[in-house]
Order: structure tokens, then sequence, then C-alpha cells
């Protein structure tokens, strides 16, 4: 387990502090009733051990009870702690609601309105600067990372983050009159899955894989 923090040492780390503290409260839950409201796969092994199999931003996850571990399934690199932090939130806090198909943006989450301003800064800045004037790298990219086509906007796409948070990631071109825009909305039973804290680290690193996915993307093109 300490793997995933030997680059965030200190008692005082918050990165270090939450995890510890996500380990402590799922080694004190009903595991297979967390797979089940999260819409994760929940497996008891031979050895008396558990395993819970779940999709974060495409890649297939799997985490291990009761070390509580987090691993790519297809074995390739670690996964980042920020990452592990979110799963865990995510397992730990599900309810298990129905999606509504109803679209809130950040400012509507608790807190949210306060913190808006870091989240466009890390999240809906950064995706508007690199895909404003490339829609098509977006929808390619996004299509990849298992996005489907919505209606919204100029272009748009519905990203399945996890089991039951999906993102619309949405564009607006601009004329005029308005200038270009990109945001990121979310189903009305998103706090029923994380905390606004973990919204926003989730999308942030939803961005960060667009971009690295479009960065493959152009790079096979010009081979």
């Amino acid at each position: 387990m300490d793997k995933h923090i030997d680059s965030f040492r200190g008692a005082d780390n918050p990165y270090h502090h939450a995890y510890r503290l996500a380990c402590e409260s799922l080694k004190s839950a009903d595991i297979e009733e967390r797979a089940g409201k999260s819409g994760a796969s929940f497996e008891k092994r031979e050895d008396g051990n558990f395993l819970i199999r779940l999709a974060f931003l495409n890649r297939c996850c799997l985490i291990h009870f009761p070390q509580i571990t987090v691993t790519y399934q297809d074995e390739t690199g670690e996964v980042p702690l920020w990452s592990t932090i979110v799963i865990l939130h995510y397992l730990i806090n599900s309810q298990g609601r129905a999606l509504t198909g109803e679209w809130i943006s950040f400012r509507q989450l608790s807190g949210g309105e306060i913190y808006y301003p870091a989240f466009e800064k890390r999240s809906e800045k950064p995706l508007l600067s690199y895909f404003g004037q490339r829609l098509d790298l977006f929808e390619q990219s996004a299509l990849a990372l298992g996005g489907a086509k919505t209606t919204a906007g100029d272009k748009g796409i519905i990203i399945p983050a996890l089991p039951r948070v999906p993102l619309a990631l949405i564009f607006w071109r601009g004329d005029e009159e308005f200038p270009p825009e990109a945001r990121i909305l979310f189903d009305s039973t998103v706090a029923s899955y994380l905390s606004t804290e973990d919204v926003a680290v989730l999308s942030q690193q939803a961005v960060f894989r667009l971009i690295a996915l479009a960065g493959s993307i152009a790079e096979a093109k010009s081979c």
C-alpha cells in the first residue's frame, strides 16, 4: 500500500492523510454493498480476499481487499495517488441513485460557487485552450475515452468518468458578441457519489487524459 504514497511522504500531507482515511473507512464497510451501489463488479476469491473491478476514465481498475490497493487491470503503469483517492471516495460515498439526465454546473454543487474560479482555471480553461480551435480533435479524443455524442452546444461529448458519474464536456464556438466557451457539466446526482472537491479532481484528470489522447492521435496522424 505504501507504494502509492512514496512521493507524498509526511504525516501532514493532505494526499497521504486522505488516502489513509479512505482505507480505514473501507476496512469497516460492507464491500459487496459498496460495489453494488457504485455500479462496479464484485468478486470473492478462493483465498478469501475480495476484488472490485471498476471503470475509471475508460480504464479498468482493480481494487484489492483487505489490503486495499488500486491497480490497472492491464498492469501498464501505476494508478496515481490522486486517482486512487477519487476511486476510493467513490466507493465509500456511492448511494446507488439512478442518473436523472438533468445536467448541472460546478457552481450548483455544495461550495461550488466559492471554488469555481479554481475549477475553471484547472479544468475548463485548459479544455478550451487546447481544443477550442480543434473541435474535431476533441471529438476524436473524447470518443476514444469512451464518450458518446450529445446535441448540446456546438460540440458535446458525454464521458463515463466512473460507472455512475458521467461528465458532459460542451463547447460553444462563439461569435462577434460572445467568446468561445467550454463547460463541464454533471448529472444532478453527482453529489450522491463524490464530494465537490473530488468532482474537481476528477474533472481535471479527465481533461488531462483527453489532452494526452489528443497528443497521441495527432502524433499517429503525422507518421
